[in-house]
């Protein structure tokens, strides 16, 4: 604990002297970055613990260093981040009391959501474009990564499986591909949590075009969605179609139109020509274990909220699934993972926890920007499929997202020159939030179009 400690300290130490290299309006957006290249690739959970304890007090070791860097921009109020920290004071206040031995685990936790949403929430609008730019860096390399582990590893880079006591590992085939490849999850330790690392950047890319260059949101788009159907993640998929829909329904309203019309015909289209596989590609889903643990984890809400008054109050203790397992208040289909991050929160936090939880997302959801939203799209409807919150990567994404909130005080005409109304009016300017106009300003780059969403389309 003591060389953990001493890591952090260093991390700390060198972020701050690193940190004064860099303008005071890109620190944070930095160090965002290097808390999440460190995530994705130590904190998997088939990192030794050491490497992963070390991970988490480096990280925050450079998140203090940039929150306590000076800045001279303007905030709104932190909402979201203050939602986030309420959640995560009830989560440790009911480990202290009823699961006291996860205690290192829930803070740890806590202190990474904590911090990615103080970051995001401080953060000026250059600190967000590097943000940004780099996690979308960080899923193409991820893509390369998994690509590597497919055809010449052959196994996850750098810890290779998880091996769980039961002797099972997360080695399964790819049920999206033909070929009977076999999933890949690049450094994160599963394919799910691989998967929405690389729908995350998707769905970034196309939100955010204007802060790349005219080329390459279409590389981005082709390269990352490779690598999604890489995972064989089929939750994932429909999460990223959800993000898409949205953000079409939510673009230009001069375009909108023409948009949703050529993406329905060519919906439409693909569906016609593959009629028979999707068919049976839906047979073998409802068919799959998967699909039934899932359906078994909601059909188990009500066995949980009938338990006695104050357990389902305030649940079994954060990670109590064996017990509850063994007393049949969770699914008894031969798995022992719920698969579905809001079931798990009523079993181990009870009713407080599962409304401290939507509470938190609501209030995110609603305060957040365009950007914030889409990905948000794809964290939420992946709670219904994957108990993410004890993964570090995944988990930090949900809080950083959340904190990316629409900031009214933000100087359209400073932030995009080129789309800014001369006569000073906003009308007609659609729904779009200003983070869109953020994230591409348009001084950074003036060679970019705006046309780039329907391209990579």
């Amino acid at each position: 604990m003591i060389v953990v400690l001493a890591g952090a300290v260093a991390a700390a130490l060198v972020a701050f002297v690193g940190g004064l290299l860099l303008p005071a309006d890109r620190r944070r957006g930095a160090a965002l970055v290097i808390a999440f290249a460190v995530l994705i690739s130590t904190t998997s959970g088939s990192a030794p613990d050491i490497v992963r304890h070390a991970a988490v007090a480096a990280v925050a070791g450079v998140s203090v260093a940039a929150l306590v860097s000076p800045r001279s921009w303007s905030l709104g109020r932190p909402r979201a981040t203050l939602a986030t920290t309420a959640f995560f004071a009830f989560s440790i206040v009911c480990v202290l009391a009823l699961a006291p031995s996860t205690i290192v685990l829930m803070a740890e936790l806590a202190a990474i959501g904590v911090a990615v949403s103080w970051l995001v929430s401080t953060s000026s609008p250059r600190d967000l474009r590097v943000f940004v730019r780099g996690l979308v860096v960080l899923g193409l390399a991820q893509v390369v990564v998994g690509v590597v582990e497919l055809t010449v590893t052959h196994r996850p880079i750098p810890f290779g499986y998880k091996v769980l006591a039961t002797g099972r590992s997360f080695v399964s085939d790819n049920k999206i591909l033909p070929g009977g490849l076999v999933r890949v999850e690049g450094t994160l330790g599963h394919p799910i949590p691989y998967a929405v690392f690389l729908a995350v950047c998707l769905v970034l890319v196309l939100v955010a075009r204007r802060a790349f260059p005219v080329w390459f949101p279409p590389f981005a788009v082709l390269v990352l969605s490779a690598g999604i159907l890489l995972s064989g993640s089929r939750s994932v998929v429909a999460a990223v179609l959800l993000a898409v829909t949205y953000v079409l329904m939510t673009s230009e309203a001069r375009s909108r139109a023409a948009k949703i019309v050529l993406t329905v015909l060519a919906a439409l289209a693909g569906a016609a020509a593959l009629a028979s596989e999707i068919v049976e590609a839906v047979g073998t889903l409802v068919a799959s274990g998967s699909y039934e643990n899932r359906m078994g984890a909601v059909r188990s809400v009500p066995g949980l909220l009938a338990r006695p008054a104050l357990e389902a109050l305030a649940g079994s203790g954060f990670g109590s699934e064996a017990e509850l397992y063994a007393r049949g208040l969770l699914p008894q289909e031969g798995f022992t993972v719920v698969d579905n991050q809001l079931v798990t929160t009523l079993a181990t936090f009870g009713i407080a926890g599962i409304v401290s939880l939507v509470a938190a997302l609501v209030v995110g959801f609603v305060h957040a920007s365009r950007a914030g939203r889409a990905v948000l799209v794809v964290m939420i409807v992946t709670l219904f499929s994957f108990d993410y919150f004890v993964w570090f990567s995944t988990s930090a994404m949900l809080w950083a997202f959340c904190a990316l909130q629409d900031r009214p005080g933000d100087d359209r005409a400073a932030l995009d020159p080129a789309g800014a109304d001369p006569s000073g009016s906003h009308r007609g300017r659609d729904d779009r939030s200003r983070d869109d106009r953020v994230l591409g300003d348009a001084s950074d780059r003036p060679g970019l179009v705006v046309g780039t969403l329907t391209a990579a389309r």
